[in-house]
């Protein structure tokens, strides 16, 4: 008889841990199945936590999408590793975001473990509307192998505190000059007359994106550019990039931006400017917004402050190269479809038929911005997103955009627009109408390099390590020449080789004429 209770007392036990392993997993991202279909994704999030599986925005999506949809969430910060891991397994979900064309991403195209989409995009509704520029960007040798997640080309730019400029006499911003005059003023003429030295012109961290514009500015390539001999060339093998070069070592020399910027990380970068410890950001032209409302989070300027009187935005600067600017690549990784949980064609088309979807307006507003009247309000008509919700509401949209392709662009229901948030979209617009985008013909076709694929990392730590170095007066010219001549012979040269081959074979499906990236600095 005691042998029998224990023996019950165990089953109940037993039970109990796997009810409670159970609830677990369906709070991890296991949903009740409702429909006669089920999508799979794997996609990243930022916050301190995923969105639970019963999220309304969810259930809400599945109701439209006629689907039941399952995710495996992975912090962002380790989701590469994540990614590897299951690459390497071969087991992955049916959609998977792909941060980047790394190596092992390539391989894995190349070895048929996702789908090839190309011939299929045109036949859906939203994903037509993904522009040709972006399509050659994300290729991999000349095929499509994932749905590009939607950014801005236009997106790059210079914002500056207003406020500032006004104080210390600044009326405009139109050369390198004037730029330079404004750094300077905003690190010596107290700009935010405190009576304190202690701001500088702009902020720096161990993000190169800044100095890699400005190589633009100065005639140079945008990543890779042709030379005057027909040859594709990386950017600081031109005059260009040495002008930028001793341009941001003087900056460096006048303490006009702050002298540990190599340990400064680039998820910290924007917290100094909205602690009013720098004036010019060189970088995506919505960081204004962001620096805006961290002022007056900080208590650095009044809550009733425009934001237009506060923040402005400059698309680039002259130099003797005219009005240049780096765009972007259009695209913020991929959705990828699995082979290994997707084997048919039917399943295929099925899958391709609700990644389609996501890009309909109810479905870009769900995972865009969540619910009306608890993640958002409608100002006359327009989405305005709730600030600072609770922790347990803003779990429930944490990283549900990050499985957006935002195909079409701008589908979604309108955000209201703050004068200033409506300056930054004019302005993204403006940059694209201008033609004074430099794209990077070889955006795609360098991750296609066996010997950069092989010794890539290795030789790019290389070049910024000597920049780095160039910039704080630790190289001189002839060092950083000596740095060139060892990247060559360690593998530069060989990249440069097969580079120009994949250009040779590929150029025909380049979707802008070669004036738009020739060297003018050469």
């Amino acid at each position: 008889m005691k042998q029998m209770k224990k023996l019950l007392k165990l089953i109940v036990v037993g039970v109990c841990i796997l009810g409670l392993l159970f609830s677990s997993m369906v709070g991890l991202g296991a949903s009740k199945s409702k429909y006669s279909f089920t999508l799979t994704i794997m996609g990243q999030y930022f916050g301190t936590e995923p969105p639970p599986a019963n999220s309304p925005v969810i259930l809400k999506a599945e109701e439209y999408l006629k689907t039941n949809l399952e995710f495996t969430w992975v912090p962002a910060d380790s989701y590469k590793d994540k990614l590897n891991i299951m690459l390497a397994s071969g087991k992955l979900p049916m959609v998977v975001y792909v941060p980047d064309n790394s190596a092992s991403f390539v391989s894995a195209c190349k070895a048929g473990a996702f789908w090839e989409l190309g011939p299929y995009i045109k036949q859906y509704k939203n994903l037509k509307t993904i522009p040709d520029i972006v399509l050659w960007n994300s290729s991999i040798d000349g095929k499509i192998y994932g749905i590009p997640r939607s950014r801005t080309l236009g997106r790059n730019g210079i914002v500056y505190r207003k406020d500032w400029a006004k104080n210390v006499g600044i009326t405009k911003l139109e050369t390198i000059d004037d730029l330079y005059n404004m750094l300077k003023k905003f690190t010596y003429n107290d700009p935010d007359k405190d009576g304190k030295n202690d701001t500088y012109g702009m902020y720096e961290c161990n993000y190169n994106g800044p100095f890699y514009i400005a190589v633009v500015w100065f005639g140079g390539p945008n990543g890779w550019g042709l030379n005057k001999n027909g040859q594709l060339v990386p950017s600081f093998l031109t005059n260009a990039y040495m002008e930028a070069l001793k341009f941001w070592r003087k900056l460096y020399q006048e303490k006009i931006f702050n002298h540990d910027f190599p340990s400064v990380p680039g998820a910290r970068w924007e917290d100094y400017y909205s602690q009013g410890k720098a004036g010019v950001k060189i970088d995506v032209i919505d960081s204004a917004n962001r620096i805006y409302n961290g002022l007056i989070k900080n208590g650095l300027i009044p809550k009733n402050a425009k934001d237009t009187d506060i923040m402005d935005i400059k698309l680039a600067v002259k130099t003797k190269y005219g009005l240049r600017n780096m765009p972007t690549s259009g695209y913020a990784g991929y959705l990828m479809v699995s082979k290994t949980s997707v084997k048919d064609m039917n399943t295929f088309k099925k899958v391709m038929s609700i990644l389609d979807k996501f890009g309909d307006k109810t479905m870009q507003d769900l995972f865009g911005y969540g619910l009306p009247n608890r993640h958002y309000k409608l100002v006359d008509g327009k989405i305005d997103p709730i600030q600072n919700l609770p922790a347990e509401l803003s779990r429930e949209i944490s990283g549900l955009n990050q499985v957006l392709h935002f195909y079409p662009a701008n589908g979604g229901t309108p955000r209201y627009m703050t004068p200033l948030l409506q300056l930054q979209t004019d302005m993204q617009t403006l940059n694209e109408k201008m033609n004074i985008l430099v794209p990077n013909p070889a955006l795609p076709l360098q991750a296609m390099s066996q010997t950069y694929i092989k010794r890539g990392v290795t030789l790019d730590n290389m070049i910024e390590d000597a920049r780095v170095k160039y910039i704080a007066g630790q190289l001189n010219d002839q060092g950083f020449k000596k740095v060139l001549d060892n990247w060559r012979k360690q593998g530069g040269d060989q990249i440069i080789k097969e580079v120009n081959a994949l250009y040779r074979k590929y150029k025909k499906n380049i979707p802008y004429k070669e004036d738009l990236y020739k060297i003018l600095n050469p």
